[in-house]
């Protein structure tokens, strides 16, 4: 048995280095306490009390505690070399090892710990040790056979092996599964099994291809050619060892799945494709140059400059006329790569032999993989002719004389579609090996945690919402919490007693410091079950949105900035949806829990055509009304309604009638209104001296407005009216201002946080089809919201 480290472990000891060699001490202790508290535990649930759990969680503390004192360790010792970084890292193997052979032995099955450093001899790199197959073979035979023929069970932490000087290094990502495929070249094992949170290799992301298949069997080149282009399932190095031993990946959470086989065997002849793999965030470099025609030594240049910089190439391309040569490498790294390539030429730069070093960036690699490529004519054109209708353009091209595999690279927000159409024209969808496993939950991440966010997290974790949803990330300004197996209602309940003494999330135990690009990159990393990105921040997220989107997310909007912005931005938001074949719900960010887009939908779906939208949209603006209306001071009532949670952090958002405005632009954008923010008029109902002064400052002048509220309401009164912020909506023109109706108007009855909707339509022109319910308030508004998850996750 080959044991990995808990999920997330490896991530959080980099972590910890990383906050060690910072001098973030307290960073330091949180994750060298969370990860002895997680590691006690688990020691504790496979072991009964006696001298085994007593030895094994002593050993835990012991390691742990080890960590811990590094935060007062002198500054010297704080810059770890990647000699001491791998002995760090070991702590996360090497643990769960030995709980994993203790749990064996608590019921009764005969197992034993054995060391990595015992069986697996490498060159002794650190970091990224490359194994040396002989003395593993010599190493592995010695120890573990005469175990084996007792009917003793090795266990063995994965990821680790011998250093040069003694010690341990590390085998870089992939290491527990190329430590599996080592023993078991070493054992001539007929087979091996690397048990997956996935249900094997697939035809394609099912993120991005919802129709992906599982394939019952790939040749080892196929495996690895999938590897190597973004198929995170397995790590071609671990390919490597395999020899003549079949090697299956099996879903832990569904042993009596087959998975999907390894091997030298060929099979599914009818398909000469097999599956197709994606890399995004990439960029191409190209050298061009009349120069370079018929030049010895250039590609060997061009390639010396990126090794020199450390840069991974993924994709190489050269025109025949020698004319020019690009390769594909990681959009991060485009600008040193340029910078390293004009050096390297700076040369044949000056005497204009080279024109220069161009950059494209925002592009995604695409690779099609499938040993019956070879031979089959018209792979190719098959493959561009599914990209031709949709208009995709294909920037570069590459495939080597083995016709394994055929890559090419198409801008990234055009990467999705390209995907599903290929996966269409092979038709793999009707591959043997059945459909990925519908999950039977939904995993949420929230954007945002605030009063809403928070409610909004209590109800997902809430036991009666389990497991049909699984809230398992969390992030906010400073950083992102994320437990694969979802957050628990104390876990919520944490995270937000850390919230309310103004801390982040990433100062919380687990917690990671990061933007909230970075995290959704993170948790997309990770096999999220159908997930669901919940915007409840007030933010402008496009880019964030567009981001999770394109990783697989679908999204859900309480915010409503991405969709009341500038129209290109909103529609981009929009159209990285369509493309992507995902879906957004936004419900709250109009009427909280009122269903008032889901009446327009319905209406729309019925054949009936929307005229013109009226609205009272703000429940805290109701509620002042009411107040003021009932003879309260003006002053004393927002400061009620700011108290209730009715109101947005500053209140002055609610009292401007920016969020009205908002919620009227959305409304405006589905009649057709094609307008800009700004074309939206707006009344304000804050003063101008007082718009742009600190929050306490206008919360201390508060009562300076009560006077003018007074003689309105008597105003507005003397004429038997009564007071209402109103929208009114159609494709042509939006308003939103303060209004006086008269007891015929619907509007009149609207009391407290109720808001009130008028449909007209053709169908409801004399009579306006009227919705009225609270529109305010933290409850309704996270219910509005939990209402669009539910829809989605019931989808």
């Amino acid at each position: 048995m080959v044991v990995s480290a808990f999920a997330g472990v490896t991530d959080a000891l980099l972590g910890l280095a990383a906050d060690l060699s910072r001098g973030d001490d307290a960073a330091v202790r949180r994750t060298a306490a969370d990860l002895r508290e997680r590691y006690e535990g688990s020691a504790r649930a496979v072991t009964a009390s006696g001298d085994a759990r007593r030895d094994l969680v002593a050993r835990v503390r012991n390691a742990f505690g080890e960590l811990e004192s590094l935060a007062s360790a002198p500054r010297m010792l704080r810059e770890l070399s990647p000699r001491s970084i791998d002995q760090l890292l070991a702590a996360g193997e090497d643990l769960a090892a030995r709980i994993f052979s203790a749990g064996l032995a608590a019921r009764a099955v005969r197992s034993e710990y054995v060391s990595a450093p015992d069986v697996i001899a490498t060159d002794g790199r650190p970091g990224q040790a490359s194994p040396d197959l002989a003395a593993t073979d010599r190493r592995a035979r010695t120890r573990l056979r005469p175990l084996l023929s007792k009917g003793t069970i090795p266990v063995v932490p994965g990821f680790l092996g011998a250093g040069s000087e003694g010690g341990v290094v590390t085998l870089g990502r992939g290491g527990s599964d190329l430590t599996a495929t080592l023993l078991g070249r070493s054992l001539a094992a007929h087979s091996v099994v690397l048990w997956k949170d996935v249900p094997g290799f697939l035809t394609a992301d099912p993120r991005v291809v919802p129709d992906a298949r599982v394939i019952p069997q790939l040749n080892v080149r196929e495996a690895a050619e999938l590897a190597y282009y973004g198929a995170k399932v397995l790590h071609p190095r671990a390919l490597i060892p395999a020899g003549r031993a079949r090697i299956f990946v099996r879903p832990f959470d569904r042993p009596e799945e087959a998975g999907t086989e390894i091997s030298s065997r060929r099979t599914l002849e009818r398909y000469p494709v097999k599956a197709l793999s994606a890399i995004s965030g990439q960029a191409l470099v190209t050298v061009t140059g009349n120069g370079m025609l018929g030049v010895p030594g250039i590609a060997a240049r061009t390639f010396g400059a990126l090794h020199h910089e450390g840069i991974s190439v993924s994709l190489i391309s050269q025109a025949s006329s020698e004319h020019s040569i690009c390769a594909g490498i990681p959009e991060a790294q485009a600008d040193a790569a340029r910078k390293s390539l004009l050096e390297a030429f700076r040369e044949e730069v000056s005497r204009r032999e080279v024109d220069g070093v161009e950059v494209l960036r925002g592009l995604a690699t695409i690779s099609v993989v499938g040993l019956g490529m070879a031979g089959t004519p018209g792979i190719a054109a098959r493959v561009f002719n599914a990209l031709a209708p949709a208009k995709i353009n294909v920037v570069a091209i590459a495939q080597g004389s083995s016709e394994l595999n055929i890559s090419f690279v198409v801008e990234a927000v055009r990467s999705g579609e390209a995907q599903r159409r290929i996966h269409d024209a092979f038709q793999l969808s009707k591959i043997g090996g059945g459909r990925a496993s519908a999950s039977e939950h939904t995993d949420i991440v929230l954007l945002g945690f605030g009063q809403v966010g928070r409610t909004l997290a209590g109800l997902i974790a809430s036991p009666s919402r389990r497991p049909r949803l699984r809230l398992v990330g969390v992030v906010d300004r400073g950083g992102y919490v994320f437990r694969p197996a979802g957050l628990s209602s104390r876990d919520v309940r944490d995270l937000a007693a850390s919230k309310t003494r103004a801390r982040s999330v990433a100062e919380t135990p687990r917690g990671v410091a990061a933007g909230d690009r970075e995290a959704i990159e993170a948790l997309a990393e990770h096999a999220l079950s159908r997930p669901i990105l919940v915007d409840v921040t007030a933010a402008k997220t496009g880019p964030v949105l567009a981001q999770a989107v394109a990783s697989g997310f679908d999204l859900v909007l309480a915010n409503k900035r991405p969709l009341s912005g500038p129209r290109a931005e909103s529609e981009k938001v929009e159209r990285a949806v369509a493309e992507r074949r995902r879906r957004l719900r936004f419900e709250a960010t109009v009427g909280a829990g009122l269903p008032i887009l889901d009446t327009y939908r319905k209406l729309v779906e019925s054949g009936d055509r929307v005229v013109k939208i009226e609205g009272c949209l703000s429940g805290t603006l109701g509620f002042l009304l009411s107040e003021v209306e009932a003879g309260r001071p003006f002053s004393r009532s927002l400061r009620d309604a700011i108290g209730r949670g009715y109101t947005e952090p500053d209140p002055r958002d609610d009292l401007s009638g920016a969020d009205v405005g908002r919620k009227a632009l959305i409304l405006g954008r589905l009649l057709g209104f094609r307008g800009e923010p700004k074309e939206v008029g707006v009344e304000s109902l804050v003063p101008a001296a007082l718009r742009k002064v600190p929050l306490p400052r206008f919360l201390e002048r508060l009562p300076e407005l009560d006077p003018e509220w007074t003689a309105l309401l008597a105003r507005a009164r003397s004429r038997e009216r009564r007071l209402r912020y109103v929208a009114t909506v159609t494709r042509r023109s939006i308003r939103v201002g303060l209004v006086e109706v008269g007891p015929g108007s619907p509007f009149a009855g609207l009391r407290g946080t109720d808001n009130q909707v008028a449909f007209t339509t053709l169908r409801y022109r004399a009579n306006p089809l009227v919705i009225q319910g609270p529109g305010a308030g933290l409850a309704v508004t996270a219910a509005g919201i939990l209402n669009d998850v539910l829809e989605l996750a019931g989808g």
